[in-house]
Formats: C-alpha cells, sequence, structure tokens
C-alpha cells in the first residue's frame, strides 16, 4: 500500500468576519491559496465546504496581485 503524499498547509491570513466565524488563507504546498470561511459553534468547528482554491504557479500570482489591485481601487472609489 502506497502512503500518499501529505499536503503541507501554511496558514498566512486570518481575518475576522464576526465573533464565530474567521476568513482562513493557507498556502498549499506553496503552489496554492485555499480561503475558507472557518466557523465555531457548539456543533461544529472547522471549515465550511464553501471557498476556492487559487493555483499560484504558472504565472497566475501575478494575475491574483491585479486582482486585488483592481478590488481595493474599486472599494476606494465607492468609499
Amino acid at each position: 500500500m502506497d502512503k500518499e503524499k501529505e499536503t503541507e498547509q501554511k496558514e498566512i491570513v486570518r481575518i475576522k468576519l464576526f465573533d464565530n466565524r474567521h476568513l482562513v488563507a493557507p498556502l498549499i504546498d506553496y503552489g496554492e491559496l485555499d480561503l475558507r470561511i472557518f466557523t465555531r459553534t457548539d456543533s461544529h468547528i472547522g471549515a465550511k465546504e464553501r471557498g476556492f482554491r487559487f493555483y499560484l504557479f504558472d504565472d497566475n500570482s501575478v494575475e491574483f496581485k491585479k486582482l486585488i489591485d483592481k478590488i481595493d481601487k474599486a472599494y476606494n472609489e465607492i468609499g
């Protein structure tokens, strides 16, 4: 039986949304950014199924930075 490769995760940011919810963004194997909502309730502690994984290789990291800059600019224009 082959042992599956364990994925390495490094949490890079945790943003408090509510008392029991955080947006958490770990890097996975240093090539994927995984954004998930983590909750803490009486019956559940951990990530919700919804979220997305963004692949940062093949120059996607440059495009991701451009996306964040566009979001920031749009937010500043309405604020």
